[in-house]
């Protein structure tokens, strides 16, 4: 596959924009982010007079990286929602997790130079931060504890991916969609992105469908149910919880 880089030699997708050109993300004083674990051990980091960090983003459904590329970058979502995927022999698309603002993705190449899975955004376009690999292990080189950082990445997709196992094996439909709205609320809520019981919603019933291993008519019927129980309303990009304690008994 053809190698594509920006001006500063760092590669990116095809679909992505310019990192160079999104001076909105340079600050890291206006990102909420910038106090994760990850973005404090790296912030504000020179490597031979140059930004470690760059900057880029993608319009909606458009890739960030797709399997197969040898992107050489870990990215933090700043804005937007994507998704982790792979394609079956067959064409068949399986999600292996929803990417939200705050999130990481390409920690496997920290292991690996190739993709093993891609990354989309969904209906919303994504911007993104991104660290290139051979900067971070020369930085780690000097500072042993950023491993443990590198560490603390593998170790929570393997966590994220080890929850979905159990939730296809255990859990029946009704379950699986409880859990999952649970755990976008938590998220999105432990991040200040949370209005009270009400949070942005961008998932289409099909990547719903793609995520869990469920037909679209059967996330429809279990989706309706828990809004007719009072459960959950959904509105035109977000979702409000009307009773958190009954979506907790279920998930």
């Amino acid at each position: 596959m053809t190698d594509l880089t920006n001006a500063a030699g760092v590669p990116h997708s095809r679909n992505a924009s310019n990192p160079e050109k999104d001076g909105s993300l340079r600050d890291c004083g206006t990102c909420p982010f910038s106090q994760t674990e990850f973005c404090r051990a790296v912030r504000e980091t020179d490597i031979g007079g140059r930004r470690l960090k760059t900057h880029g983003s993608v319009r909606p459904r458009q890739h960030i990286y797709k399997t197969g590329e040898s992107r050489g970058q870990i990215v933090i979502l700043r804005d937007g929602w994507a998704i982790r995927f792979v394609l079956t022999p067959d064409g068949r698309r399986q999600i292996l997790s929803i990417l939200l603002p705050g999130d990481i993705a390409g920690g496997e190449f920290l292991m690996r130079e190739e993709a093993r899975v891609s990354v989309q955004a969904l209906a919303t376009p994504v911007r993104y931060c991104a660290f290139d690999i051979a900067d971070l292990k020369e930085i780690a080189k000097k500072d042993p504890s950023l491993i443990w950082t590198f560490v603390g990445i593998e170790i929570a997709e393997h966590e994220a991916s080890e929850a979905l196992m159990v939730g296809l094996g255990r859990r029946n439909a009704e379950q699986r969609i409880a859990r999952l709205v649970l755990d976008i609320y938590e998220r999105l809520e432990k991040r200040g992105l949370a209005e009270g019981n009400t949070i942005p919603f961008v998932l289409r019933q099909s990547t719903i469908a793609d995520l869990l291993g469920l037909t679209q008519v059967h996330v429809s019927r279990v989706m309706t149910a828990m809004k007719a129980q009072g459960i959950m309303k959904l509105a035109r990009g977000s979702l409000t919880i009307l009773d958190m304690r009954a979506l907790r008994a279920i998930a």
